[in-house]
């Protein structure tokens, strides 16, 4: 497995390598090189998906919905820009690849992601409408569209400046902290996941938490299936132990919040050295690799604490971030 060092310049401030262009080399299973979900289980693969340049015209209809173009492409199957043929509203499809239809544990993954993701209307949370099968059996989900791109395409440009980094992360803990409320762990929380839109209000950049591949329950009792569900570098303690809960969340954001303020992430190397780090290693300050605000360089550390108690809450993390954030606003009214 790559490691997410190879994707990082040899120094914070360097400018980190351009994202792959449409059409471009990656790996099969549609993560970018660095970013591998290799003990991921099957369903998993369905959450890190390659952009596809779109056709003009119709390619297809499912339900009341006719098919546009891919816009994305993963390891189960691809997500589409659709159209309501009565309407005119465009959607995302999220359509299962009918090879793995048969399959009674991933098809229940994907239309689980309606059923948890419903369970809040926030703001932040996208929007899943519904889960249907088209005629020949193959599920799919109906999404809202999004106009924007990823925290993770944003990063792979270069580094993001600082205001932008606490607005982003402070919009993406109140989103999380409402799923936390509606009982529901994200268990992936990572640059890829978390959408920002083409719009501000107040100064502030919308975003969306997206793909509930992996989520659950936070009363579910534990899944026979032993394999570690999520993104290994910055996967927390607990969750390498099969028991992710609400303070899961909080490390992995306090992981992408260390990762773009200095460069890196927490911690790296192969699967078993990230284990190691993650459940036993302390990281560095991250005020020792870039000059950032005490409260932030504080908060990043109790994110990362290795007891999920001893981590603030979603709702502390949205608010210390919110703070700052609105300390940086001239700043992001500027930019």
């Amino acid at each position: 497995m790559l490691s997410r060092s190879q994707l990082r310049p040899a120094t914070p401030s360097a400018a980190r390598p351009a994202p792959a262009s449409q059409g471009g080399t990656r790996d099969p299973s549609g993560d970018p090189p660095g970013r591998s979900s290799a003990t991921l289980p099957l369903w998993a693969c369905f959450a890190n998906v390659v952009p596809l340049v779109p056709p003009a015209r119709r390619v297809c209809r499912f339900g009341d919905y006719d098919v546009l173009a891919p816009l994305a492409r993963g390891g189960m199957g691809g997500v589409y820009l659709a159209v309501h043929a009565w309407t005119g509203e465009q959607v995302a499809l999220k359509v299962l690849d009918p090879q793995y239809a048969g399959n009674a544990e991933i098809v229940e993954r994907l239309q689980a992601e309606h059923a948890l993701a419903s369970r809040t209307d926030h703001p932040g949370i996208v929007e899943i409408r519904g889960a249907h099968w088209t005629d020949d059996r193959v599920p799919y989900l109906v999404m809202e569209y999004l106009s924007g791109e990823t925290l993770g395409d944003i990063a792979e440009r270069g580094p993001i400046e600082l205001p932008s980094i606490i607005a982003i992360c402070a919009r993406a803990a109140a989103a999380l902290a409402a799923l936390h409320d509606a009982g529901v762990i994200h268990c992936d929380v990572k640059h890829d996941n978390l959408f920002v839109l083409d719009q501000h209000v107040h100064g502030w950049p919308r975003v969306k938490v997206i793909d509930f591949g992996v989520s659950r329950l936070v009363d579910e009792p534990p899944r026979e299936d032993p394999t570690v569900a999520g993104t290994p570098w910055c996967i927390a303690p607990e969750q390498w132990r099969g028991q992710p809960c609400p303070a899961t969340d909080v490390y992995a954001l306090g992981c992408v919040l260390y990762d773009l303020t200095t460069g890196y992430p927490p911690f790296d190397g192969s699967l078993p050295e990230l284990m190691a780090a993650h459940l036993e290693r302390r990281p560095s300050r991250p005020s020792w690799l870039r000059p950032m605000p005490i409260a932030l360089d504080r908060l990043i550390l109790r994110s990362l604490a290795k007891r999920p108690a001893d981590r603030p809450t979603m709702h502390e993390v949205a608010v210390t971030l919110g703070a700052l954030a609105d300390a940086h606003a001239p700043c992001l009214a500027a930019g």
